[in-house]
């Protein structure tokens, strides 16, 4: 082993041991319905779509560092603790919304896998059938090792998007000034711009996100001293999950928003992108749509299954057999047969209302902040060495005040028709 490696081994053995929880976690947002929305906030505002990018890529790492940080020091995921703390009816209260909002996002994607599917040509029925009875075994059988290898494999279906963009030809330069100087090609005073900003930071930050990545740390068995390195994973995972939806946005804005024209989904994207970077691009763009359908629609079901569990006290972990943490496993089964059933109907695409959907996301972000929030801060549950205090406390609190008042003012302006 060469020297520079072996003095630095044990600190990358410290990563390559906590790998998983934050990197799944914030890929994973990027999940058939945020492929939709970038898809159809680019289509409709270019890369001006992207312009929070960078408050967003550290809104996402403050959030999930914060999160893994109460799961290593407490052992308990997001959801048992806020059982514990405000009781059964407020938990149940809370985790009704949750699964209303994360079925929404198990039919978005669902869909994305039925329009993958279609874009191939395959017999879509057969596929869906097939596809949610084989994630359904490897859920069952496999166990927690074998499956997060699984997840981080389907993470390379990413790369799809990144040759995408580079097949569009964009103007690198004017991709720079719209996301991350100011935009200058589209107005920023109308409201579906905002309202569309809202729903992309709801489909990048997730509510489910928050729980999930807590309770797979407490599967996971990562422990205090490993934090350094979880936070090191968590960093990471944010930034890519955002270089990629950046490059998502870079394809749509110099094919489809360089030439006006809008879609509503991902399906209708990669067909309408293939006149102008070719077959091949197209096809990318269809294969990163199938892996995101594929993560999103196992760790999102996973995510709800966790929290429910974790409420009424049952096993929850994916190192129990199927007889032992029943529970877990058939609300799982549950919640992709309702999508299932919702898809295998032709005419249905729910894919047309993921930027309402990801809103709802998104207006749902200051109840779980508040709940991180008062978790972190409280000594008596993280101790004096791992309370939350500083620039991370102020950077939460102040991203909740700015979200609920731009979710009034995009709420109420939708509501009257402000740049309608």
């Amino acid at each position: 082993m060469p020297q520079k490696l072996k003095k630095h081994w044990p600190r990358i053995a410290l990563l390559l041991a906590v790998v998983g929880p934050g990197l799944i976690t914030a890929v994973a947002d990027n999940d058939a319905g945020g492929v939709a929305t970038y898809t159809v906030a680019a289509s409709l505002f270019g890369m001006a779509s992207q312009y929070f990018i960078i408050p967003t890529t550290l809104l996402l790492a403050v959030t999930q560092e914060i999160g893994a940080r109460l799961a290593i020091v407490t052992g308990k995921g997001l959801g048992g603790l806020i059982r514990e703390r405000f009781g059964v009816k407020i938990a149940a209260l809370v985790f009704l919304l949750y699964l209303i909002v994360n079925e929404g996002v198990v039919l978005q994607n669902i869909s994305g896998l039925k329009a993958a599917l279609q874009l191939f040509n395959a017999p879509w029925q057969w596929g869906l059938i097939i596809t949610c009875i084989i994630l359904t075994i490897a859920i069952i059988k496999l166990n927690f090792r074998r499956l997060q290898r699984v997840f981080l494999i389907m993470i390379l279906f990413y790369l799809a998007y990144v040759v995408s963009a580079f097949l569009s030809h964009p103007d690198w330069s004017e991709a720079l000034q719209e996301s991350f100087i100011f935009p200058r090609k589209i107005n920023i005073w109308n409201i579906n711009y905002w309202f569309t900003l809202i729903a992309v930071l709801g489909t990048t930050i997730t509510a489910w996100g928050q729980f999930f990545v807590s309770s797979f740390i407490v599967d996971k068995g990562i422990h205090s001293n490993q934090l350094g390195g979880e936070r090191v994973e968590i960093f990471g995972g944010a930034v890519i999950t955002n270089f990629i939806s950046w490059m998502i946005a870079l394809s749509v804005t110099y094919t489809l928003f360089a030439h006006s024209i809008k879609v509503t989904d991902g399906f209708a994207a990669a067909l309408a992108i293939k006149p102008f970077v070719g077959e091949f691009a197209g096809t990318l763009f269809a294969a990163g749509l199938f892996g995101a359908s594929l993560l999103g629609l196992t760790i999102v079901p996973l995510a709800t299954a966790y929290v429910f569990t974790e409420l009424f006290g049952y096993e929850r972990t994916l190192n129990a057999s199927f007889k032992k943490g029943r529970p877990f496993y058939i609300f799982f089964i549950l919640q992709l047969l309702v999508g299932l059933f919702a898809a295998l109907i032709p005419s249905v695409n729910l894919f047309r209302v993921t930027l309402y959907a990801d809103y709802l996301n998104g207006a749902m972000l200051p109840l779980i902040f508040y709940f991180l929030i008062t978790f972190s801060e409280d000594k008596s549950i993280m101790g004096e060495k791992h309370v939350v205090k500083g620039w991370m406390s102020w950077v939460l609190r102040f991203s909740a005040v700015v979200i609920m008042a731009a979710v009034a003012v995009t709420f109420f302006g939708k509501l009257l028709g402000w740049g309608a």
